[in-house]
């Protein structure tokens, strides 16, 4: 069985297209859980300051009712 230099480097052209899918799709996949990781730095930076928002707004009910309670004296 003779192998030609044309069959050596279609294999070897083969090879190195499968070399490129592989990588990219490596650095897609390491890429999406990248931003999926940023995702969740933001959600827990947001959620902090869902929490200070809802702690604020318990205050100011409170004084607004001390106050309504002043006004009534």
């Amino acid at each position: 069985m003779n192998f030609t230099p044309e069959f050596y480097m279609s294999i070897v052209i083969n090879l190195v297209a499968i070399g490129i899918f592989i990588g990219v799709y490596k650095t897609t996949i390491h890429f999406m859980q990248q931003q999926i990781v940023d995702l969740k730095e933001e959600m827990k930076r947001y959620n902090n300051v869902l929490e200070r928002l809802i702690k604020c707004e318990q205050s100011e009910k409170a004084i607004w009712h001390r106050l309504d309670k002043q006004d009534d004296l």
